[in-house]
């Protein structure tokens, strides 16, 4: 993975985040420049293209690619903001769905299976066992403990790249719809979640994740993922180009 320019700049990021959530959080200079790194390698990638013409499409960003297309993705996925759960601390949406966070035992987030390969192969993370899969097993849901934290149900894509996901995952949260977005990954159906919550009056990513859907057996119960709190969404406001109403379910296929 240390071959690809995404993977190399996705791993070297990964080290710059504290998982407990009552650690007070500040960006450095050096995390600053890894974030922007990371998304300068993606925004390379075909598939960053093709979300942001896909939402150019739409009239939710703007024509600048370079420019604005970056500063929204890192305003969307790097900025701090106070924390969904309103306990006064902050994080980033990065730092959630693709690091992870603990919290009283519990982990929250942590949705990208490159983090569990890395965190497994360091001896600090504890596979239990799965759960049902999906999507040709592209989406595999696990029990595991994380520093002897408990996660229970989470819910990965497998071996995708990390600009995948961020495409996705952008493109859910501003053409999707209120919470859960259907797409065609291949051709089969797979549903993302994203939940939002406000911030002075900007919708936030509150969380994101492929969602397992329940089997037709009615004794096999699937639990949902554990995250965290999320502030109900004020819908009354209209003004900002991120506000979600009345948008439409896009479905994506991924060649």
């Amino acid at each position: 993975m240390e071959n690809i320019p995404t993977y190399r700049a996705f791993l070297e990021l990964l080290d710059f985040y504290e998982a407990e959530t009552s650690e007070p959080k500040e960006e450095t200079e050096r995390q600053y420049d890894l974030s922007r790194a990371f998304l300068n390698r993606c925004l390379e990638t075909d598939v960053m293209k093709e979300a942001h013409s896909f939402l150019l499409s739409r009239d939710l960003v703007r024509q600048s690619y370079k420019k604005d297309f970056k500063e929204l993705l890192y305003e969307l996925w790097f900025e701090l903001q106070p924390r969904p759960s309103g306990d006064g601390t902050e994080r980033s949406a990065f730092e959630h769905v693709f690091v992870g966070e603990t919290r009283n035992g519990l982990v929250l987030g942590f949705h990208n299976w490159v983090q569990l390969y890395d965190e497994e192969r360091l001896g600090n993370l504890n596979y239990k066992r799965h759960r049902p899969q999906a999507c040709d097993n592209r989406i595999i849901t696990i029990d595991f403990t994380w520093n002897n934290n408990n996660k229970t149900f989470g819910s990965f894509f497998l071996g995708t790249s990390p600009e995948f996901e961020l495409a996705i995952y952008t493109v859910c949260f501003l053409a999707g719809d209120e919470n859960e977005t259907t797409v065609i990954l291949g051709n089969k159906p797979a549903t993302i979640l994203t939940n939002a919550y406000r911030v002075n009056g900007q919708n936030q990513i509150g969380a994101c994740y492929p969602k397992f859907e329940k089997p037709e057996r009615k004794d096999v119960h699937v639990p949902i993922d554990h995250e965290e709190l999320i502030i109900p969404i004020d819908v009354e406001d209209t003004d900002h180009p991120r506000q979600r109403q009345k948008r439409k379910c896009c479905n994506c296929t991924i060649l």
